[in-house]
């Protein structure tokens, strides 16, 4: 049987939640040398034993299959939490070995981990040798015949890399009102970040859909306009997982509590009526949509994008307007202590008059989520 069999029987198996055999399946496929296959199976040793996972991905390094040490990397940075501090180190030196392989998402990685310009030019430089008009397209305002592209110490890249992860969790707090905790965090997220995630998801958007929560039905409206698209687990990598990372740690809440984020676009002119995030209806509807985790507790928005005109997010009932602008993140409550929904956090995304907006949603719940269940537990 051919590995993309085994890996079709071993899906098969799963959906069926006969988990043994789908991983014995994954496991016959791996050893057949096919790559996604022994990252799949990685995955599926990691939630067993991590020590026994991260030996595994080091084998197959040396194997020479693709990817090992990223995974390995990613899964201690983002899922080891009690190793991740200690295992700093060896994230750093296993992604810089798969740099050396020529390892695309390992320097994509890299570079929103360090701060030094000219380190940060290094690995601009090392993604323009790979794919030249990606790094055009990333990063438009450089001139790539003038980079610097002599290669920084190991040491000097290591002592960055450490000293921008300590920060990983520090942001520049703007208080806007106290009655829905409605705070900004300016530059949050880097232009390599907010432009990454426009080039990567662009082509997947689809006009915005409301739903209708007594059917479940979801529809265009003329209430909401634009175009968006759920950024599902298969979408994944290190710079979304980084982004998802920054929003929980900016709103307080656990990571396994948020729904899918959720990545919106408006055109000029398109809008988003006011609105609650927070679930409203009759009883037996709120005992439906509150089986997913509960309510939805906190929003969190990321804008990629300043917008030239337009485009603000409004709280009416609170006299508040947010200008859109590239990197900054804003987060609110929508229930107080007792459930009740808070009236301040009723919003709009007012219409775009020039150019255009690019926003990340999260709803955070009260509880573990679908998608923190399958993502983070």
């Amino acid at each position: 049987m051919s590995p993309n069999e085994l890996i079709k029987q071993a899906l098969l198996c799963f959906n069926q939640h006969q988990l043994e055999r789908g991983t014995q399946l994954i496991k016959q496929a791996a050893d057949l040398g096919d790559a996604a296959a022994v990252l799949y199976y990685g995955d599926l040793l990691f939630k067993e034993n991590k020590s026994a996972a991260y030996t595994y991905f080091e084998k197959q390094f040396h194997l020479g299959v693709p990817g090992t040490l990223h995974r390995k990397a990613l899964l201690q940075f983002f899922f080891d939490r009690q190793k991740r501090s200690a295992a700093l180190t060896d994230v750093f030196s296993d992604l810089q070995h798969e740099v050396a392989r020529g390892d695309l998402q390992s320097v994509f990685a890299l570079m929103t981990l360090v701060s030094e310009p000219k380190h940060l030019q290094y690995y601009q430089h090392m993604l323009h040798k790979l794919l030249p008009e990606l790094a055009r397209e990333l990063f438009l305002d450089i001139d790539y015949a003038t980079v610097n592209t002599q290669k920084p110490t190991y040491k000097a890249l290591l002592a960055d890399f450490l000293a921008t992860t300590a920060k990983y969790e520090e942001f520049e707090l703007v208080h806007l009102s106290s009655e829905i905790d409605l705070t900004l965090a300016k530059n949050a997220l880097s232009a390599l970040e907010c432009q990454y995630i426009k080039l990567r998801f662009t082509s997947l958007l689809k006009p915005s859909m409301i739903v209708d929560p007594k059917t479940g039905v979801a529809a265009q409206n003329s209430y909401r306009t634009g175009s968006m698209v759920a950024l599902n687990p298969e979408y994944l990598d290190w710079i979304l997982l980084g982004i998802e990372w920054k929003m929980s740690a900016f709103a307080k809440f656990p990571r396994e509590h948020g729904e899918v984020t959720n990545l919106i676009h408006y055109d000029s002119q398109q809008r988003y009526l006011p609105h609650y995030d927070a679930f409203v209806g009759d009883k037996i509807t709120m005992q439906t949509l509150l089986q997913n985790g509960g309510q939805r507790s906190i929003t969190v928005l990321c804008y990629l994008n300043s917008v030239s005109s337009g485009g603000e997010t409004e709280f009416p009932n609170l006299g508040v307007k947010v200008i859109p602008r590239q990197g900054d993140m804003l987060m609110f409550r929508n229930i107080d202590a007792n459930d009740h929904v808070l009236t301040g956090s009723y919003h709009a995304g007012l219409p775009v008059i020039s150019g255009a907006k690019w926003v990340l949603s999260k709803w955070a719940r009260q509880a573990v989520s679908d998608y923190g269940r399958v993502v983070y537990c």
